[in-house]
């Protein structure tokens, strides 16, 4: 029997927690045990409790860091949780390995958690890189910038890198561990699984990669009677925080569709508001597996989860993408031709661009295609090879 620690750092809400513990499980059922650092401990009382898994604090980075100008690279985010700091940048490395000294794992597996690959640089473990496009950035030095769509600067780009590795570098040494010459050897494991599609792959430009496929929950969550409407039924699942969240939802209530709505702990006021007879907005999750089977279009800001769970269904979206990783989800989603994408400043225009989205046949047949081309794929299957290859990397390293 080996212990799994799955550690996950940066990102937010269910997708990092529901792309895990499926892998989880399935080690759990092979008599292995499993234990979890992560970001959000309130995600985890829901996802993980209920599994009986337990579950600790991940070592953050919680200064907020101003004057800087909107990331371009990997490198520039990592400035903002303290790549710009060595001394603090040690002292969360400390803390991890102190963590995992105490839980003495065998294995690492590891979801968007690039401090607690620094700190488990050198350390005699096996460790896994697991997660989408974005969370395993490619090869290269430089690393590539956020948008591919774009010509940047490639001074900043190679100044961004050095500063970052500079930093990370002074954290090596001071615990004894080997050096980098570019930010892309972070991502170096024993084994990497990309749960993505290669056409879903936030970076396009990425060569030779072994693609696992999506992990995505099916299954859980509320769910909820389609409220009786004339027109098109519409599943949303919106941030609380979204500026264009009371646009989106007063065009929604005006259009005529069966909506259900998902934003995660809704305020009092927008269920009062919102929910009618044709809408219902839940501040709970509803069970993504029923919204695909019967949501003719989904509106999303463009999380990995969703995305690959409704193409997979055959189903367009509308997204409203809030943040860098999301834009560049966009970016391949309206290149294949399956979605709709919008910037919050277009949520004034929602009544119009949801009548026009509704009524164009060529986002749907694009995502049925998608759907098509997929219809093979078998996500217990992805779950059980990404079980494998986590139990692989132990058998690698045992004497």
């Amino acid at each position: 029997m080996a212990r799994y620690l799955f550690a996950w750092e940066l990102g937010g809400d269910y997708g990092h927690l529901a792309r895990l513990l499926p892998v989880a499980l399935e080690l759990r059922t092979r008599g292995h045990d499993v234990v979890f650092a992560v970001r959000d401990l309130m995600g985890a009382e829901k996802l993980l409790a209920p599994h009986g898994i337990r579950t600790y604090q991940a070592p953050l980075w919680l200064r907020k860091v101003t004057k800087l100008p909107d990331a371009i690279t990997y490198a520039e985010l990592l400035m903002r949780f303290g790549y710009l700091n060595a001394t603090a940048l040690t002292g969360i490395c400390r803390a991890w390995r102190n963590l995992i000294e105490l839980l003495t794992p065998d294995v690492v597996v590891l979801d968007h958690a690039p401090t607690a690959l620094l700190a488990t640089r050198g350390l005699p473990l096996a460790r896994v890189n697991f997660g989408d496009g974005f969370c395993i950035p490619p090869h290269g030095r430089p690393m590539p910038h956020f948008r591919w769509w774009m010509r940047e600067n490639m001074v900043r780009v190679q100044d961004s890198e050095q500063h970052a590795v500079s930093a990370a570098n002074q954290v090596l040494i001071e615990l004894g561990a080997p050096t980098m010459n570019g930010l892309g050897e972070l991502r170096d494991c024993d084994a990497t699984l990309m749960c993505t599609f290669a056409e879903l792959d936030h970076y396009p430009q990425r060569d030779g990669n072994d693609y696992l496929g999506p992990i995505f929950s099916l299954g859980q969550g509320a769910e909820i009677a389609w409220p009786a409407a004339a027109g098109p039924r519409v599943f949303a699942y919106l941030k609380p925080e979204y500026a264009g969240l009371d646009l989106i939802l007063a065009a929604l209530q005006k259009s005529g569709a069966s909506a259900l709505v998902h934003v995660p702990g809704a305020a009092r006021k927008t269920l009062l508001t919102f929910s009618t007879g044709s809408m219902v907005v839940s501040p709970e999750p509803l069970d993504m597996g029923a919204m695909r089977g019967g949501c003719d279009l989904a509106i999303c800001h463009g999380g990995a989860g969703t995305t690959a769970a409704m193409l997979l269904a055959g189903k367009p979206l509308m997204v409203f993408p809030m943040q860098m990783e999301q834009t560049m989800s966009a970016n391949r989603l309206s290149g294949l031709g399956v979605a709709v994408v919008l910037a919050a400043e277009a949520s004034a225009q929602m009544p119009r661009l949801l009548k026009k989205t509704l009524t164009d046949p060529s986002l749907t047949q694009a995502a049925q295609a998608f759907a098509q081309q997929h219809q093979g794929y078998d996500q217990h299957a992805t779950i059980r090879s990404a079980a494998d290859r986590c139990e692989a990397v132990v058998h690698s390293l045992a004497p």
